[in-house]
């Protein structure tokens, strides 16, 4: 009886010592969502990287692509403005490529100042302004049970996801159609999505990973390009509802579409 009893007791300190103790916290999905409804205003900055290799058919040269890019910026759901600054680099086998660009969002389009002038980056189906990945956190808890863990400074939540079920929370399936334009499909070996958030339900740090293979039709003839992925993002909110003002920089209302840079 005692050593049932004293297995029980450790069962019990494991569990409060982990912080796991589901939906006992008192935070529910709803009240997750209703706070998310609640973010008018933040700061918030966003680190991205992605990597890509494949072997090149019929030839034995592979192809290595990273991308890494921060996004730092204020934005005001209300209004639908964003306004910040985009850097990073892409490194194509050998090539090194650095951009440091001012942000401007408005609406559904989307502008970057490159050698001092705006232009418009937007693409044809580009929606909201500001974090993509709170839109996609509540879509995800409108459908899908999740188990809260109790932390120091408030709760966390993570989530095995699909590359797939992610981008269509985030609303952008069409970015699925970019990646496969000649009917290609996508493998997830490993999603994830880790969700931080303060005692009243707000999420303040929200990280993703993916470890994909995407797998090409090869336009000349029936067979298919495996292309090996992985995504790490992550993005922490900060300055949560305080008072912002973001005014339209000038030059935007006349910036050209940025294809025509390279026209």
């Amino acid at each position: 009886m005692r050593k049932g009893v004293l297995s029980l007791f450790l069962v019990a300190v494991v569990v409060l010592a982990t912080g796991c103790v589901g939906k006992n916290t008192g935070l529910t999905e709803g009240k997750i969502i209703n706070a998310i409804r609640n973010i008018k205003t933040a700061h918030y900055d966003e680190n991205f990287t992605m990597t890509m290799d494949f072997a090149v058919p019929d030839d034995n040269t592979t192809v290595n692509l990273t991308t890494s890019f921060r996004i730092s910026a204020i934005m005001d759901r209300v209004n639908k403005r964003a306004l910040g600054n985009y850097t990073g680099w892409v490194y194509y086998n050998g090539l090194n490529i650095t951009f440091n660009w001012p942000l401007y969002i408005e609406g559904n389009a989307t502008y970057l100042k490159i050698d001092g002038k705006w232009y418009n980056s937007t693409d044809d189906q580009e929606t909201g302004s500001g974090s993509y990945n709170l839109d996609a956190i509540r879509n995800i808890l409108n459908s899908t049970n999740v188990t809260i863990i109790s932390l120091d400074d408030g709760y966390q939540f993570k989530l095995n996801v699909t590359f797939e079920q992610f981008a269509n929370a985030t609303g952008r399936t069409y970015a699925l159609n970019k990646l496969f334009p000649m009917n290609g499909t996508v493998e997830t070996h490993e999603g994830w999505v880790l969700v931080k958030l303060k005692k009243d339900g707000t999420p303040y740090y929200i990280e993703t990973y993916f470890n994909l293979t995407l797998w090409i039709s090869n336009p000349f003839d029936s067979e298919r390009i495996p292309v090996h992925m992985t995504i790490h993002d992550s993005e922490t909110l900060s300055r949560i509802n305080e008072p912002v003002v973001i005014e339209k920089p000038k030059g935007v209302e006349k910036a050209p579409h940025l294809d025509g840079l390279w026209d």
